[in-house]
């Protein structure tokens, strides 16, 4: 059939029947516009976040070839005039950065960045700018400049010739406003958190003599195989030769795993809308099957029936999408915020910029939405099909409702319950678990696939019990819940499916608190934490001075002093820290959650320095377990030790391998890398529980180090810094329990639409009950208690699904996803107060419902034609 003519008979057919019914449709597309609008506003607040990492990362590595990076250290400088002889070598240039803060701490720590300005011209970072003079050239004429971006010199209060006083971790100084940068380049970096100062400026400011982050190089012949290889041959073994995207790919593996999740999660309120339009769908299929007699009698096909009534649920897809637009449009700003603090916080430091609609993430939410209405529709299309010509010769009657006899889809349900196991067991393929959501959307389909069988079962067995308790209303509504088949399982699929979503949150997330919680006072115990100053958002690339060294020694009279070092490395593209610590004072006062290996054995192994032990996420993502060897270059340092222990630890960006620090200072002079007797990038204080107060202890521990040391070291009350933990980690699901919420708005609106379904296709039943005698009371009646027994069945599958897809989550998906588990603990209390709510807020949902039975007269309805 030509396909202006179907289109045009798709609006003689269906559009006019909507305009003549426009309140079934509006709750229909209402339903799908908040699940296309959740769904859409998480792809691009994830998108935004992402862009905002991905950007940044290209800026920084310009246009170099390769890196040469010291893990774990600094590269000696000197190796950028021998890289730049190398014949291979067209380019060679110094980099060093580190995060700074303003005197005033009127921002949060930026971005300092020092390049040479002439060496790193061929790297093309963009170093353009305008204020007194050539951006480059005022770096390196004169002393203490800097270039910012106009968003971090405002924020700042500066103007070009400005000055402002920066703090380093290493020292403090006053730089003066060279200029803004502008453009591209540099200038996008961290969303315009950025300045750019001379490297010499830089290693004067921070005293990082002789020494830079890594070299950027470029190639004579990139492609070249013998050039990189002959490189290679001229480093010495603790340089290493790397891609400039490594950090890149490793920080997008947690961001996509991240993302995936989100994904999903939103992609339940549009999966619940299509139980909407399933609903609707069926309604006007059956309520129609005279016109769609006519329809076949005049000519047409089952086939042009069918994609008649598909285009009717893609048609309620279209208009619900459109209207996700504007509904969408506050929560893509809030959602863009907090995705982009959560990712900061726990995985890679992102500043999503001015809010793009991204057009690809536009036309996957447009294509999803009506991929989903679509198939949503096809059942009811396909049942159409099967309509005779002949019942055009008949009068109009109510549609019989569907029966469901036999089986049913009760075969298909089990076998998509039991391949749960199978699909979960599936690899995760780049840190996504695939496997793990195609088993979630089998049990979700599964259990909906189910509820036709548990409504018959239900209407069999409770009919007689309800009639002897609540008199014939309640019976003849478990009667009709038992008949409904499909018609009223859609709605019991939608709220199984949030209800599910739910319990399987609420268990994963206390079982997750519980356990952080056991983590946070077991391994991140101690009283006082130390550090030099900004050294976590500089990922302790800075140790002590030896003059704070000998104030902390100090204070170990008052106080057991437990120094530590961690070095941020990459195991393949895996981030993980290499931590070391002095395990004999540590193992005192706390100690580690174990998953795997012998306990005594493991601290006697870390005390005397033969063996490391690996957080469980290190040990997934590797492959990695007790038995196994670690082996890599940390600071110039080969290690190579055998793992004795596995252990929970929920640092978000990467695993942790943890071993001796006194046995790796010792491994280090014998190899002749050590640079100073003491190099701790930290130390934690444990105050004994003797005559005086612990709080007493620790405030003359803190005087002491704000009168010896200032600023130039930053302290935390232990509790201070476990309850700061614990909130960050409430604030990272403050999005998943908006998405979670909207779904069950979505189910809620089911239950409603499908009783308003099933009284206007009821009403020459319901009033011919009232013509018969009945009243208006009993007749709603029999609906309350039929919604009290969709919402029931709905709530009790939920409980079943969510319980399974909770263990799914915590052994499953979260392991594939991020390499951790948890200790398994269901919230009872929470379930018993939150399910009894759902139920009262479902139910209350429907009653404006009933608002519409009996609402023609009897006479009209019953009339003949």
């Amino acid at each position: 059939m030509n396909a202006a003519y179907l289109l045009k008979l798709f609006f003689w057919f269906h559009v006019r029947y909507v305009r003549r019914h426009p309140g079934r449709a509006a709750a229909v597309v209402l339903g799908v516009a908040l699940g296309a609008a959740v769904f859409t506003s998480v792809r691009i607040a994830m998108h935004a976040s992402l862009d905002s990492f991905s950007r940044s990362m290209d800026r920084v590595a310009g246009a170099a070839d390769l890196v040469v990076t010291r893990p774990g250290d600094f590269v000696p400088e000197e190796w950028v005039a021998r890289l730049q002889a190398h014949e291979a070598v067209s380019a060679a240039a110094p980099f060093l950065s580190a995060y700074v803060q303003d005197d005033a701490q009127r921002v949060s720590p930026f971005l300092l960045i020092g390049i040479d300005p002439f060496l790193d011209v061929p790297f093309g970072r963009g170093l353009q700018g305008r204020g007194d003079g050539p951006a480059g050239r005022d770096l390196v004429t004169r002393p203490l400049t800097v270039l910012m971006t106009d968003r971090l010199a405002s924020a700042l209060g500066l103007t070009v010739g400005g000055r402002v006083r920066l703090r380093h971790p290493r020292g403090a100084a006053t730089f003066h406003l060279a200029g803004i940068l502008s453009g591209g380049g540099l200038a996008q970096v961290e969303g315009g958190q950025v300045a750019v100062t001379d490297i010499a400026t830089f290693q004067e400011f921070s005293g990082l003599f002789g020494v830079v982050d890594r070299i950027d190089i470029k190639l004579r012949n990139p492609g070249k195989t013998s050039d990189i290889q002959a490189l290679q041959g001229v480093l010495p073994p603790d340089l290493a030769l790397d891609r400039p995207g490594r950090g890149k790919a490793a920080g997008q593996g947690l961001l996509r795993a991240y993302a995936a999740n989100l994904s999903v999660l939103s992609f339940v309120s549009l999966f619940v809308g299509m139980f909407l339009v399933y609903s609707l769908v069926a309604l006007n299929a059956a309520s129609r099957r005279r016109e769609t007699a006519i329809l076949l009698s005049l000519g047409a096909t089952g086939r042009t029936v069918f994609v008649l009534f598909v285009m009717e649920g893609a048609f309620f897809g279209l208009l619900g999408w459109f209207l996700s637009l504007p509904l969408g449009l506050p929560l893509v700003g809030w959602m863009v915020e907090g995705v982009g603090r959560t990712v900061s916080v726990l995985f890679v430091r992102v500043a999503p910029e001015q809010l793009a609609l991204n057009p690809w993430e536009l036309a996957v939410s447009f294509a999803g939405t009506i991929l989903v209405s679509a198939l949503a529709a096809s059942q009811p299309a396909a049942e159409a099909t099967k309509v005779s010509a002949k019942e055009a010769l008949n009068r109009p009657a109510a549609a019989a409702p569907s029966q469901g006899t036999g089986r049913g889809p009760l075969v298909p349900a089990l076998g998509l319950i039991a391949s749960v196991w199978a699909l979960s067991r599936l690899p995760a393929a780049g840190g996504v678990a695939y496997g793990g959501y195609a088993a979630t959307f089998a049990l979700f389909v599964g259990f909906a696939l189910l509820s036709p069988f548990v409504l018959r079962l239900l209407g069999r067995s409770l009919a007689p019990v309800l009639s002897r308790f609540f008199g014939p209303p309640a019976h003849l509504a478990a009667r009709s819940v038992g008949r409904s088949g499909t018609r009223l399982a859609v709605s019991v699929g939608s709220l199984l499916t949030a209800v599910a979503l739910f319990v399987a949150l609420t268990i994963m997330i206390h079982s997750f608190r519980n356990t952080v919680n056991a983590w946070v006072h077991q391994s991140v115990s101690g009283d006082l934490f130390v550090t030099p100053r900004l050294n976590e958002v500089n990922r302790h690339r800075n140790i002590f001075s030896q003059d704070q060294v000998a104030v902390l020694k100090s204070l170990a009279r008052w106080a057991d002093l437990v120094p530590f070092r961690r070095f941020y490395l990459l195991h393949g593209d895996l981030p993980y820290q290499f931590e070391v610590t002095q395990f004999d004072r540590l193992l005192r006062h706390g100690g580690y959650l174990w998953v795997r290996g012998d306990p005594d054995e493991a601290r006697r192994r870390l005390l005397d320095g033969s063996g490391c032990i690996v957080s469980e996420v290190f040990a997934n993502k590797t492959g990695r377990s007790v038995g196994d060897r670690f082996r890599d270059r940390v600071a110039g340092l080969e290690v190579d030790l055998p793992i004795v222990g596995v252990v929970r630890d929920y640092r978000s960006q990467g695993g942790v391998v943890f071993f001796s620090l006194a046995r790796f200072r010792q491994m280090r002079r014998t190899a002749g890398l050590l640079s100073r007797q003491e190099e701790w990038s930290g130390a934690r204080f444990f105050v004994p529980k003797g005559e005086e107060a612990p709080d007493a202890v620790l405030d003359r521990i803190k005087r002491t180090l704000f009168e010896k040391l200032g600023d130039r070291v930053s302290f935390i009350e232990g509790r201070q810094l476990r309850r700061r933990i614990l909130h960050i980690f409430d604030e990272t699901f403050a999005v998943t329990f908006v998405l979670l919420f909207i779904a069950l708005v979505v189910a809620a609106l089911g239950i409603a639409t499908t009783l308003a379904v099933s009284i206007l296709e009821r009403s020459v039943e319901l009033n011919t009950l009232h013509a018969l005698g009945g009243s208006e009371g009993q007749i709603r009646s029999i609906l309350g208690w039929e919604a009290a027994l969709l919402v029931t069945t709905g709530e009790g599958l939920g409980l079943l699904c969510g319980l399974i897809l909770s263990v799914l989550l915590v052994y499953g998906i979260n392991r594939q996803s991020f390499g951790w588990t948890f200790v398994y603990e269901v919230n009872g209390a929470t379930l018993l107060w939150a399910l009894p709510l759902i139920f009262v807020a479902a139910l209350a949902a429907s009653l404006p419902v009933l608002k519409l039975v009996l609402r023609p007269s009897p006479a009209t309805l019953l009339r003949e034609p």
